[in-house]
């Protein structure tokens, strides 16, 4: 649309250490229309992962926020 700009947001998010949660998570991530831009996965400890993406869309952060926090995988986001 005309007028509408990408904004670019970096999520921490923490996630447990079920098996496929990453894929989980950056599956919404596509789905719900960001673009990717950077991706860095870590073991947190024996009980999850944290992850870091960068995104960038014409939609707000705090809405894929809001929706990552809903996936029973997503311990925390940030």
């Amino acid at each position: 649309m005309e007028g509408e700009t990408d904004m670019s947001d970096t999520l921490r998010i923490r996630l447990s250490g079920i098996e496929g949660s990453v894929l989980r998570a950056l599956g919404l991530i596509e789905r719900r229309g960001y673009r990717l831009l950077k991706c860095h996965v870590a073991e947190a400890d024996d009980n999850g992962q944290m992850m870091e993406v960068s995104v960038t869309s014409s939609r707000p952060g705090d809405l894929l926020k809001r929706q990552l926090e809903r996936l029973h995988d997503v311990l925390h986001v940030e």
